[in-house]
C-alpha cells in the first residue's frame, strides 16, 4: 500500500517554487501550504504531489514531478499523455490497476472501485467497476502500451451511494 508522505522542508520549498513557476492562478507560500507526495509505480522517476492552502476550503491542486519538469493534473488527457511519454510510462501486470485508477481519477472519469486486467500483446483489457457522479458502472477498458484508455463497453449497475473522494489514494 502506498501512502502519502510529507516532504522534508527543503523538498517542500523546491516543490512550492516549481508550482509557482507554472501556476497562473494561484501563488503559494511555503509556510501557508500543505504539500504531500505519493509514489507512482508506473512513473519510475516521478511522483504525484498535492498542494493546498489550509485556509482555503476545497480539494488540493495536483501535479506530477518528473526529473526535468512538473506537470499539472488539470483534468486533461493531454497532460497525462505528455507524462506517459516523458516519464516514461511503465505498464505491467503489477502497475496497470494503479495506472487506471490514476488516469480515470485525474481525467475526471470516475473512481476505480475494482479491476481485473489481462495483458493482450502489448496492451491491456480491463474489466472495471467505476464510481461516477451518477452511479456505479461496469466497464470494459482497453489500455494501449502508451497509456491511452478507451471505453469499450459501459453498463450502469447501480446508484452512487457515496461520492468520488476529494483526495486521491491507491
Amino acid at each position: 500500500m502506498m501512502v502519502w508522505k510529507t516532504p522534508a522542508p527543503d523538498d517542500k520549498l523546491a516543490l512550492v517554487r516549481e508550482v509557482n513557476k507554472i501556476e497562473t492562478t494561484y501563488r503559494f507560500v511555503p509556510e501557508e501550504s500543505v504539500v504531500e507526495t505519493l509514489a507512482l509505480p508506473f512513473y519510475e522517476n516521478g511522483f504525484l504531489f498535492s498542494i493546498a492552502k489550509p485556509a482555503i476550503k476545497g480539494p488540493p491542486l495536483w501535479y506530477v514531478k518528473l526529473p526535468a519538469e512538473t506537470v499539472s493534473l488539470d483534468g486533461s488527457t493531454a497532460n497525462i499523455h505528455h507524462l506517459n511519454a516523458a516519464a516514461p510510462l511503465k505498464l505491467s501486470q503489477q502497475t496497470i490497476a494503479d495506472y487506471l485508477k490514476f488516469h480515470l481519477y485525474f481525467t475526471k472519469q470516475g473512481w476505480l472501485e475494482g479491476v481485473l486486467a489481462t495483458e493482450t500483446g502489448n496492451a491491456y483489457t480491463a474489466k472495471a467497476k467505476l464510481l461516477e457522479k451518477d452511479g456505479l458502472y461496469e466497464s470494459t477498458l482497453a489500455v494501449s502500451w502508451r497509456g491511452e484508455v478507451t471505453v469499450v463497453s459501459r453498463e450502469k449497475i447501480g446508484l452512487a451511494d457515496r461520492r468520488i473522494p476529494d483526495v486521491f489514494s491507491f
